[in-house]
Formats: structure tokens, C-alpha cells, sequence
């Protein structure tokens, strides 16, 4: 009980964070952010005009957020050892697999579906035989597989870190060009207007990149880990599970 409250605590502590992270800073900008020049008091902007000074750039960068959002959320829930690989299954499974109750352990597996354990189980318990390895192949392929989409998953994140950067250079160069455009132009109050506005885009769109790539990067580096952990402990079932279910 003591570790769900934990698990819930920091799954609630991190999606704050992530939330402060995407969110302060646009208001900290929408706050200091001052229009015309001959006022004493600087006029605020709200969160959505700062967003929207940003441009085209920011409606990908904010669907990249929602995106790495939905990748946490989902990777607190799954990525856990005890749910992936609960240590009380495997020796549930190797008790009935060395006492030589196949159909207990299929049973018991069937009621685990979900877990890597059970799946590796169940693979070898249908190619078994006495003749060959194809037990032994069948458990390897699919504890690789298994792994693979946990892999897979997290590396999603990994590339939203690198992609949501890249996206507030673009927007970045592309508030340059409209800033620069603005030289030419003999009219002070639209060269004004216009400079300012080519610089706020790149500077909206460069600090919104960071601001999604930074705790994208944190939480790919935690659920690396994590995946990295679950990877050490099915390899190290495997050996023990091949071994008992071939145990001629």
C-alpha cells in the first residue's frame, strides 16, 4: 500500500512539474511583455496571444507536447518492474514448473496475461518438446519481442526531444526572415511593429521547443532506466524458466 501511495505521489509530482515547465514560462513572457512604447504600464498579454505570436511552428510543437504528455502518462502506468516482471509470479511459475505441473503454470499464466513473465512461460509451454529447442527459441523470440516494444516506446520520447528543438530554430530563422523584411521599409511605425514582431516569433518559438524537449528529456532519461531494469530481470528469469521447461 506504502508503494502505490509512493508510485501515485511522484506520478502526480511529475505531470505537475510538466505542467509548470510548458506552462509558467509563456506567462512569465505574457507578464512582462509591454506594447506600445508611450505607455507608463506595460499591457499584458494573455497565454493564448503569446502562443499565437509564435506562428505555424507552434501548432507542431504543441501537438509534440500533448504527444510527450499522453508518452508519460501512459509509461507511468506500464513501466514498472513488479507489473512487467513481478518477482511473487516468477516463483509462483518456477514452483509449479520444477514439480513438473505444466498445466498449473499455463493456468496461472493465463490469469498474469499481461506480464512479460507470463508471456515467456507460455511461448516455451506450447513449443515444448522433448526432441529439439524450439521451446527454448520460442521463449527467446518472444521475451525479445516483448522487450523490444518497451524499447520502442520510450524512444518515441526520445525523439520528440530531438525534434521539438529543431522546431523552435525553424520558427526561430523564420521570425529572423520576417524581422528582416521589415528593413526596407521606409515607414517607421511598420518597420517598428514589423521588426518586433519577426523577433518575438523566433523567441516564442525557441523558448517553447526547450520548454517541451527539456522535461521530455528527464522523463526519457527515468524510463530508461526503468526499461533497462525490466530488461536485467526477464533476461535473468529466462535462463531460469528455459532451463525448467526443458529439464528433460
Amino acid at each position: 500500500m506504502m508503494n502505490s501511495k509512493n508510485k501515485i505521489n511522484g506520478t502526480m509530482g511529475l505531470l505537475a512539474f510538466l505542467f509548470l515547465l510548458n506552462v509558467m514560462p509563456h506567462i512569465a513572457y505574457a507578464q512582462t511583455a509591454s506594447l506600445p512604447p508611450g505607455g507608463d504600464m506595460p499591457a499584458e498579454m494573455t497565454l493564448w496571444q503569446t502562443l499565437k505570436a509564435g506562428g505555424a511552428t507552434m501548432i507542431v510543437i504543441g501537438i509534440l507536447s500533448v504527444a510527450a504528455v499522453a508518452i508519460v502518462i501512459y509509461d507511468l502506468m506500464m513501466l514498472n518492474v513488479n507489473k512487467l516482471a513481478p518477482k511473487k509470479l516468477f516463483q509462483e511459475v518456477m514452483a509449479k514448473l520444477e514439480s513438473r505441473d505444466f498445466g498449473g503454470a499455463k493456468a496461472l499464466c493465463h490469469q498474469e496475461s499481461n506480464t512479460i513473465i507470463s508471456k515467456i512461460v507460455l511461448a516455451g509451454l506450447e513449443r515444448r518438446t522433448p526432441l529439439d529447442d524450439s521451446a527454448r527459441e520460442a521463449m527467446e523470440n518472444t521475451a525479445r519481442v516483448e522487450l523490444t516494444n518497451l524499447w520502442q516506446n520510450i524512444n518515441y520520447l526520445s525523439d520528440i526531444v530531438a525534434v521539438a528543438p529543431l522546431l523552435g530554430l525553424l520558427g526561430t530563422v523564420l521570425g529572423m526572415i520576417q524581422a528582416f523584411h521589415a528593413v526596407p521599409l521606409q515607414s517607421a511605425s511598420l518597420k517598428t511593429t514589423l521588426l518586433a514582431a519577426g523577433i518575438s516569433k523566433a523567441m516564442i518559438t525557441t523558448a517553447s521547443g526547450l520548454i517541451v524537449a527539456i522535461p521530455a528529456l528527464m522523463a526519457y532519461s527515468y524510463f530508461r532506466g526503468q526499461v533497462q531494469l525490466v530488461t536485467n530481470m526477464i533476461e535473468i528469469y529466462s535462463t531460469d524458466i528455459i532451463k525448467a521447461i526443458q529439464n528433460r
